[in-house]
């Protein structure tokens, strides 16, 4: 990490003016140092000049023993970027690994090969913010794309149901028995973001094992009571231990676009639920006549 340097300095409302519509790249040291609002002082905004190394979550010790507590409040940034950090009071997010293509990055400006091109965010303790597109050293390669696909993935949660069959209580056999998944959700699911990557699950098809040794038959997606998805038993059983679950085609976005990466999940499946199935069997008596 490099050596913290920070240089306080007054500027006038007319330099605000000027670093509020100036490029991110512009309100930065030819060494790669940024400038960072520190708050109010004498009626002026004053800024630290931040250079690469210099955001830490908190301040070494010296010796040995845990790290100091934070030194800003960085629940003001929550939400803002994936990294949360303090630069002393001031309190930072950024998003990393980056939102924007590294293709459309300014590499001319680059201040160095381990710089990311990024959406930066500071509040200070003042409650004065500064943000826009930037140079960045981050403090270690940050979370891949594929790493976020994963954890978006790991959000997603598959609805509770219960397997419904019709004629309802008992069936019979020789008759078509109908299954579908009884839920309140039947429709797509779109798990929590992670830094900006999300999983959405599209509901595709029931999966059912009737129980009577046959296996499991793939349906079509169904909620209701239909013949969408239906199997017939051959006997009679006090109770055939049938189970289904649920399987949706699952995509991915990032920031709203699509997301599409190879080995990433395609498909989400449900526990399987399990109900008995009585089956009973209609006899026929034939009498002849006197």
């Amino acid at each position: 990490m490099l050596t913290l340097r920070r240089a306080l300095a007054s500027v006038t409302t007319a330099l605000v003016g000027l670093l509020l519509v100036m490029p991110a790249s512009g309100a930065q040291a030819a060494d790669g140092c940024s400038l960072v609002e520190a708050g109010v002082v004498d009626g002026k905004m004053t800024y630290e000049t931040v250079c690469p190394g210099d955001e830490t979550g908190g301040e070494d010790t010296g010796g040995g023993g845990a790290p100091a507590a934070d030194k800003c409040d960085k629940s003001v940034v929550e939400g803002v970027g994936d990294y949360v950090f303090c630069v002393g009071t001031t309190a930072c997010a950024v998003n990393n690994p980056s939102h924007l293509d590294e293709a459309d990055w300014p590499e001319d400006e680059s201040p160095g090969p381990d710089y990311i091109y990024t959406f930066k965010w500071c509040t200070t303790a003042a409650g004065a913010t500064d943000y826009g597109w930037s140079w960045y050293q981050p403090e270690d390669e940050g979370p891949t794309l594929e790493e976020l696909a994963q954890q978006a993935f790991g959000a997603l949660e598959t609805p509770a149901f219960a397997v419904a069959f019709n004629p309802p209580g008992r069936t019979v056999v020789g008759f078509p028995t109908w299954f579908w998944a009884d839920t309140g959700s039947a429709g797509s699911i779109t798990g929590s973001s992670a830094g900006g990557v999300v999983a959405i699950a599209q509901p595709s098809r029931l999966e059912v094992d009737p129980g009577d040794g046959r296996g499991v038959q793939r349906c079509g997606w169904t909620t209701t009571k239909t013949d969408t998805c239906s199997a017939t038993y051959a006997r009679s059983s006090l109770g055939y231990p049938a189970r289904m679950r649920l399987v949706y085609d699952v995509r991915f976005e990032n920031d709203g676009a699509p997301l599409d990466l190879d080995g990433l999940p395609t498909v989400l499946q449900s526990p399987w639920e399990q109900r008995d199935v009585p089956v009973a069997e209609i006899q026929s008596v034939v009498t002849s006549g006197s």
